[in-house]
């Protein structure tokens, strides 16, 4: 009874939630992807359906700001310029409230597209991916309170539990699944197995 009161508590309190979605990457090699695609270069960040009156760059230009420093022990960077990003192919995709049966492919596909977004009246869903161009690496749901506007704290507070249930602290183990092959429905590999092995 008391746990059903704490989870009562914290819906009622409009507090902000992320959830880790599975891509077939473990922790430890998502962190190796990410220090690779951001090696002496910045992460491209892409905004999908913001449900503000900005222009998706601008939008992503703040998501990239407030993705600094958010990942424990991570020095990478993040831009909304694609030219500024040399590995451009990886990209964070930040999808606004993106349909209940997306998928993190969908979220990846989604990037520079124009896609149907789920408004809701009480709440703002993002969901964001780390993405190699249409593959997923890793990626995460997120749930909000509904958002005032582009400067609403909450915002900020969305994209920071996104990037770390993306990436949880994967210090003490670097070990575990790339989920670069695939066998169905004819072996291939959806991942490139060589990138991301750099520490």
């Amino acid at each position: 009874m008391r746990r059903f009161a704490f989870l009562a508590l914290l819906l009622l309190s409009g507090c902000v939630t992320a959830q880790d979605t599975m891509t077939g990457v473990q922790a430890g090699p998502r962190h190796r992807f990410l220090t690779f695609a951001g090696y002496n270069s910045p992460v491209l960040m892409v905004s999908v359906n913001a449900p503000f009156h900005l222009t998706p760059q601008d939008v992503a230009e703040r998501l990239a700001g407030y993705a600094d420093g958010s990942v424990l022990g991570s020095d990478v960077t993040y831009t909304a310029n694609p030219g500024a990003a040399r590995r451009n192919n990886y990209r964070i995709v930040a999808r606004f409230d993106a349909e209940q049966a997306a998928t993190a492919t969908d979220a990846c596909r989604s990037a520079y597209q124009s896609v149907v977004a789920a408004r809701y009246a009480d709440r703002t869903n993002l969901f964001m991916a780390f993405c190699d161009k249409g593959e997923p690496i890793a990626a995460a749901k997120i749930s909000g309170p509904k958002l005032s506007g582009p400067s609403d704290p909450t915002l900020r507070e969305m994209v920071r539990q996104g990037m770390k249930a993306m990436f949880p602290d994967g210090t003490g183990n670097q070990a575990g699944s790339m989920g670069s092959l695939e066998i169905t429905p004819i072996p291939h590999f959806r991942l490139n197995p060589l990138d991301g092995i750099i520490k």
